[in-house]
């Protein structure tokens, strides 16, 4: 267990802070597409992804790093991304967005993040876990592959990654974009959280857990350890969740940024119902934001790009309902 907390906590806590200071949050970033025409934070989660894309695999092809990918449920993963996605839109935050948010003080991602956890649970050992069960009765299996975009075109992982990092760095290499005040931009938060990513696989997979960033089922373990004292449900990824807002708030408290902030009572409603969702969602997709966008994606694993492509449709229907309807 000294292992996990070590290891988890370090983790967190650099991914917290980084997540701060470059103000990433996935829902902001595909409903800014929508609603502004501003790619800034998905170029950041594009270069996050292709850091972790090219070091994961090489780690892995050197036998340093074992690579497990997420099993593909064809009907749940649509399913659980778009309501995640629609839920993030609703809550005000992904679920890496929520926990950032946190530990700058807003008491509205406080809520949303207790919702999250009582979905999780819900959705994964209570009353909601037959739908969950239900909707991943039917999985995609490759023969002796395992089911990523590699896998099912039969072909060498290297030859989409060439693919994905020369068209990403010649639309990369465009960009502009807003810079947060007083923050990082894009071109420095999607490498740091890159490189953050890869050393989350070499750290989980040292205590037994061979993956890398993810926080659905570790948050819904967190609450079940709270309510119930079971030490034994709590991991390396539980204690990432544990540091992720506190990185966040020494970012915050570091830079003059923390401050204690509530919005009304029907905001407060709305996210905790967002949240409550979002812990849904993330549990029938078996991932959220985290686990699949910036994890699962990065090993090319269909779930995951199924999952994640549903999440944005997700935050664009949602956000359109709730955005421009004028």
């Amino acid at each position: 267990m000294i292992k996990e907390m070590t290891l988890g906590l370090v983790v967190g806590l650099a991914f917290g802070y980084a997540l701060q200071r470059g103000r990433f949050c996935m829902s902001s970033a595909f409903r800014d597409i929508l609603l502004m025409r501003d790619f800034s934070i998905v170029r950041a989660y594009v270069l996050a992804v292709l850091v972790q894309m090219v070091g994961v695999r090489a780690l892995g092809d050197l036998g340093i790093l074992p690579i497990q990918v997420v099993p593909f449920y064809w009907l749940a993963a649509p399913v659980g991304g778009f309501v995640f996605g629609g839920a993030i839109a609703l809550a005000g935050g992904c679920a890496s967005g929520t926990l950032y948010r946190v530990g700058e003080g807003m008491v509205g991602s406080m809520v949303a993040l207790i919702g999250y956890a009582l979905g999780t649970a819900a959705t994964s050992l209570g009353s909601l876990s037959g739908v969950s069960g239900l909707l991943q009765q039917w999985e995609v299996t490759l023969g002796g592959s395992d089911p990523t975009l590699p896998g099912l075109l039969g072909i060498s992982a290297w030859v989409p990654i060439a693919v994905f990092v020369l068209a990403g760095f010649l639309w990369l290499r465009k960009g502009g974009g807003r810079v947060y005040s007083g923050g990082w931009g894009w071109s420095l938060t999607g490498p740091v959280l890159g490189l953050v990513g890869v050393v989350a696989w070499l750290a989980s997979s040292a205590t037994g857990r061979h993956y890398g960033l993810g926080i659905t089922d570790s948050t819904g373990s967190l609450l079940y350890f709270i309510v119930e004292g079971e030490s034994g449900m709590l991991d390396w990824g539980s204690f990432l969740v544990v540091g992720m807002p506190i990185g966040a708030a020494i970012a915050a408290v570091s830079h003059h940024e923390f401050k204690l902030r509530a919005p009304g009572p029907a905001r407060i409603l709305q996210q905790l119902g967002g949240g409550f969702l979002m812990g849904v969602g993330a549990t029938i997709a078996v991932g959220c934001n985290v686990g699949h966008s910036l994890t699962g994606v990065s090993v090319m694993a269909l779930s995951s790009m199924v999952s994640t492509a549903f999440i944005i449709l997700g935050v664009w229907t949602v956000s359109s309902l709730l955005f421009m309807r004028g």
